[in-house]
């Protein structure tokens, strides 16, 4: 196990290095790798960024836990992918912009972009926390090895390459990782659990519940469409990989494609989870299920190999979350104070969000706590405003998207440590619930104010246009 992750680590950091040239020529090839890439890398290099800690363990962990209809996790990310690919990311490439606080930008102003910089730049952190922490479980659990000495390597190692080779070596390393995710988790895990199981799972005690059970209810499920799948619909680093394609019809078909490989890593993961659960695995937490059954299935070689994978898989995701908050915060935020930095401060941005992510980590010990916190401040702050923005801009004023973007954000994470603020409800449909109230009450602004659905300008119809009009 060591020598291969040592291997692995080895070629993540030459390709950095492989890479610096190439990203060095400028934003556009840092930040988005020159849109250089058709549907085919796009779609690794998207499939392999929303195949996390939470397609994976986190998912492992609701399988395990409340059978499979803990499985609307991932089937939350894949069809916000299918809806991306249908709807919105032929939109998303057509902008010609390199973050998702940009295209908030190019729909409300400069208060929206730097507004929208700071709700990514925050979620990224918590989610690098989230995939700190699943990297901690997955070393921990099929390693031996000291857990913070093991992750600090880990962790270094993909903080360099990312600094280094920005996108290009961001995308670069999706190929190796996502090689090695549909080798280790798809092939290895999937067969050792079908013989864990001898080929024949058991629908005990209500484990083939779905698409509800008796712990899981379709209140819970709504809350991860609303949690999981809208960031797969409107995402800073999804939108990177859309952003970094050659032309519309690229991002489309990564978009598709990601969304069918969720799909499968989900039914492969929940199979994996059923088996564990089956055959009575001893667990100490949820979160180490899906590492503990690989190595009690898949012992020896394929069993370390496995675990090479789910490093990989941490890793895959970690990489697009720390250039996203970079970018987000050289080209979204600094700006907003007088500041043009380029992509040296970009490039020594990554370490300090790494450092960050790491800190948040060691306070939030609770991988779906932490996954609930990242997606909560995001789906509930940036994801309608966009929406409205891709399809309906002129009815929202600038001041209104701004207010649902900051007001939204908040009570979804108010309301995680304090339940009253949701009326002891999930806090993301309260966040989102805000969130919306506040962009109807700009359309109703709009409306009063004499301009019209569709209108592109921002000068009000003169009373006797409307009375004609009427």
């Amino acid at each position: 196990m060591i020598v291969l992750l040592a291997v692995y680590l080895a070629t993540m950091l030459a390709i950095g290095l492989w890479s610096r040239r190439a990203s060095s020529a400028g934003e556009s090839a840092f930040y988005v790798a020159n849109r250089a890439y058709g549907g085919f890398r796009g779609f690794v290099a998207l499939a392999s960024t929303t195949t996390g800690g939470s397609a994976t363990l986190v998912c492992a962990a609701l399988v395990y836990r409340h059978g499979l209809a803990g499985v609307w996790l991932d089937l939350s990310g894949a069809l916000g992918l299918f809806l991306l690919a249908l709807l919105l990311a032929g939109r998303v490439r057509k902008t010609g912009a390199m973050t998702l606080p940009e295209i908030a930008g190019k729909f409300y102003g400069r208060e929206a972009r730097t507004a929208a910089g700071v709700l990514v730049v925050v979620a990224e952190i918590v989610w690098f926390a989230l995939l700190t922490e699943a990297s901690q479980t997955v070393l921990t659990a099929m390693t031996g090895l000291p857990a913070v000495p093991a992750l600090l390597v880990s962790a270094a190692v993909f903080i360099g390459y990312t600094a280094i080779g920005g996108q290009y070596a961001v995308v670069r390393t999706d190929f190796v990782q996502y090689g090695l995710m549909v080798a280790g988790i798809l092939a290895v895990g999937g067969v050792a659990a079908l013989r864990a199981v001898h080929g024949r799972f058991a629908p005990a005690s209500g484990a083939f519940d779905f698409p509800v059970s008796s712990t899981l209810g379709w209140p819970e499920v709504f809350g991860w469409l609303v949690l999981i799948g809208l960031p797969h619909l409107v995402g800073g680093d999804v939108y990177s990989k859309l952003l970094s394609c050659r032309d519309e019809r690229a991002a489309r078909t990564a978009a598709a494609g990601a969304g069918a490989s969720k799909l499968v890593f989900g039914g492969i993961v929940a199979a994996i989870a059923l088996a564990a659960r089956q055959t009575g695995l001893p667990v100490p937490g949820d979160s180490a299920v899906l590492p503990l059954a690989l190595r009690a299935f898949a012992p020896g070689f394929l069993g370390a190999f496995a675990a090479v994978a789910l490093v990989a898989t941490m890793q895959s995701s970690a990489d697009s979350v720390l250039l996203t908050a970079a970018s987000a915060s050289v080209r979204d935020v600094a700006p907003a104070f007088g500041l043009r930095p380029g992509i040296r401060s970009a490039r020594a941005l990554v370490p300090v969000f790494g450092a960050l992510g790491l800190f948040v980590a060691l306070r939030l010990r609770e991988i779906v706590d932490t996954l609930k916190i990242g997606y909560s401040i995001f789906a509930a702050g940036m994801i309608l405003p966009i929406l409205f923005g891709f399809f309906r801009k002129s009815w929202v004023p600038a001041r209104f998207a701004v207010a649902a973007m900051a007001i939204g954000g908040s009570v979804a994470l108010a309301g995680r440590y304090f339940p009253a603020i949701a009326f002891h409800r999930d806090p993301v449909l309260a966040g989102t619930g805000a969130n919306l109230a506040i962009l109807l009450a700009g359309i109703v602004r709009t409306r009063i104010a004499g301009r019209c659905p569709g209108d592109e300008g921002i000068v009000p119809y003169p009373a006797s246009a409307r009375r004609t009009a009427g």
